[in-house]
């Protein structure tokens, strides 16, 4: 049965507000400030094209308006010769006892190929959202290793029954080369830990590519379901066509069975997301589920929202 999703409208896109806040707005990232307020943190660029990490604050029964947004970021680039000085992206928020974690995507530029990213852990307090995140490492909790050898990113990170974690990730192929250039490929992975800091690796894909032409599965949101299932939203695109969203179903977290073509969100005709459709966050709230999702090249055109239409 295909999933309908009703657009409301583009919510935000940074647009030279500031040096810190330039471009971009990618990777929604919604979390409850009490009943229908949200604030929704994302990652704009800086003058130099250096991801940050951000937010802008909205109430759902007039989600397009812009309440209030930060006048400084929450975590910055990291320092020269880090993981992450080219650029630090916010990807997944969760709490745990008496901190919130925030899993990120560090960037650094690289001579052979465009870029290299891992993945680093910043944390901060419970109680105050105004807060900047601090990393715990200046090094990333996960990077290139015998299982992963060209790049690791944007993780979605969730605690189990058990008392440890599960996370899926992007997981870089090898490069290739396309009309000349070296461009990556990548689709997912998942990892288990016992306390969210070390990861061991499944060293084999749980969703992987499914399309003719298709080279890339970006911003895997999973969300276990009421009846003990699993189902995922996440973007995909091909060297020769843009992201669009897609959906898959599972019983385990593992083993997805891909239902894109149910996924209810297709490309606008016109306006701000004729281009693509990326990076989804799905969320409930307010008796309703919720996506925020990108469009533009990388997140440029700033980020929408969408709500389900129930039966």
């Amino acid at each position: 049965m295909s999933l309908r999703w009703r657009k409301l409208g583009h919510v935000f896109a940074a647009a030279g507000q500031s040096a810190w806040l330039h471009s971009h707005a990618i990777v929604p990232i919604p979390r409850p400030l009490g009943g229908s307020l949200w604030r929704v943190h994302f990652s704009p660029r800086d003058r130099q094209n250096r991801s940050n990490f951000s937010w802008v604050d909205i109430d759902l029964y007039d989600p397009t308006r812009v309440l209030r947004h930060s006048t400084v970021p929450l975590l910055q680039p990291g320092p020269p010769g880090c993981f992450d000085d080219c650029g630090a992206m916010g990807a997944w928020i969760v709490e745990t006892g008496s901190e919130e974690r925030l899993y990120y995507q560090g960037w650094t530029l690289s001579r052979t190929v465009s870029f290299h990213a891992a993945i680093g852990l910043a944390v901060r307090p419970l109680g105050n959202p105004d807060l900047p995140f601090e990393r715990v490492s200046a090094g990333p909790i996960i990077d290139r290793c015998l299982e992963e050898p060209h790049f690791v990113a944007d993780p979605a990170v969730m605690a189990d029954s058990t008392g440890g974690w599960r996370m899926w990730y992007q997981s870089g192929h090898a490069w290739s080369e396309v009309n000349g250039t070296l461009q990556p490929r990548y689709d997912i992975r998942h990892a288990t830990s016992r306390d969210g800091l070390r990861w061991e690796l499944t060293p084999r894909s749980v969703l992987t590519f499914a399309h003719p032409g298709e080279v890339a599965i970006a911003r895997f949101c999973p969300i276990r379901e009421a009846d003990g299932g699993w189902r995922a939203f996440y973007s995909f695109r091909g060297d020769d066509w843009s992201y669009r969203i897609g959906t898959a179903l599972s019983s385990d977290g593992l083993d997805w069975k891909r239902q894109d073509e149910a996924a209810g969100m297709a490309l606008g005709e016109g306006g701000w997301e004729r281009l693509s459709m990326s990076y989804p966050t799905v969320f409930e709230a307010e008796g309703a589920r919720w996506m925020l999702y990108n469009s533009g090249r990388y997140g440029d055109a700033g980020f929408g929202i969408a709500v389900l239409e129930q039966d």
